[in-house]
């Protein structure tokens, strides 16, 4: 059976900035007017801008069939490092002067980059991953994962999609799950939200910790979506039966 589409149009890229930043960022969209869709069923968020397009697999989670303000409410998993990438990419617009010999380049810095990474010694490794620029950790993280982690966290200049990357790892150890939640600056991102909350080695603890500091909004949203475990959103649950 196909998925169902809602699609979302705007005339104009502030509108869609303003709602990457109200709604998109966090997970959630709303569609006025939409219909013909059942509680809790999956869809198509489909947005449009100057003739550009860009999907995202949602579930719907709230319906008001009909009377002011009706339309859908969906929400839709936790999106990885490049998912998000590309929506922020989708949401800029593309670059004013794009072009094929400004990509050439950037392509041979990071194929030079990937050449040079894949020959440092364990030492090397650990130095670079926290003094070194994105493109270097970015390939540190790709070819070695585990063993700089810990060493990509002490980075300074260490970004929030960087951080929800390491978040969403299923393997990484509990006491990198602990530091990374410790960070107010990053438990606020919802990229790293989303990644601590699907991530089955956070604790109970480290859960707890994250759904406090989400608003009421975004706590009902978490207590609804099937991407979270059990335990997850019976907490949000809880929490928001409590406040």
């Amino acid at each position: 059976m196909p998925v169902r589409s809602l699609t979302l149009t705007f005339s104009d890229s502030a509108a869609l900035q303003a709602l990457f930043h109200e709604d998109l960022a966090k997970g959630r969209a709303f569609v006025p007017g939409a219909t013909g869709v059942v509680e809790f069923e999956v869809c198509e968020l489909v947005l449009q801008h100057d003739g550009r397009s860009h999907k995202l697999r949602a579930e719907a989670i709230f319906i008001k069939a009909e009377g002011l303000g009706c339309g859908v409410g969906l929400a839709f998993g936790p999106l990885d490092s490049s998912a998000t990438a590309a929506l922020e990419a989708f949401v800029s617009g593309p670059p004013a002067d794009a072009s094929v010999t400004r990509a050439e380049p950037e392509q041979a810095v990071i194929a030079t980059v990937n050449d040079r990474i894949r020959g440092l010694s364990s030492v090397e490794q650990q130095r670079l991953a926290v003094n070194g620029t994105l493109h270097e950790r970015v390939a540190l993280e790709r070819t070695f994962g585990p063993n700089v982690w810990e060493a990509l966290l002490s980075n300074p200049r260490l970004t929030i999609p960087e951080v929800a990357t390491i978040a969403r790892k299923g393997t990484v150890p509990r006491p990198l799950i602990e530091i990374l939640a410790s960070r107010p600056a990053w438990v606020a991102a919802p990229e790293v939200q989303r990644a601590l909350l699907s991530n089955l080695r956070a604790t109970p603890a480290v859960i707890s910790r994250v759904l406090q500091t989400m608003a009421r909004t975004d706590l009902a949203l978490v207590a609804k979506q099937t991407a979270y475990p059990h335990s997850v959103r019976a907490l949000a649950k809880k929490i928001l039966a409590a406040v």
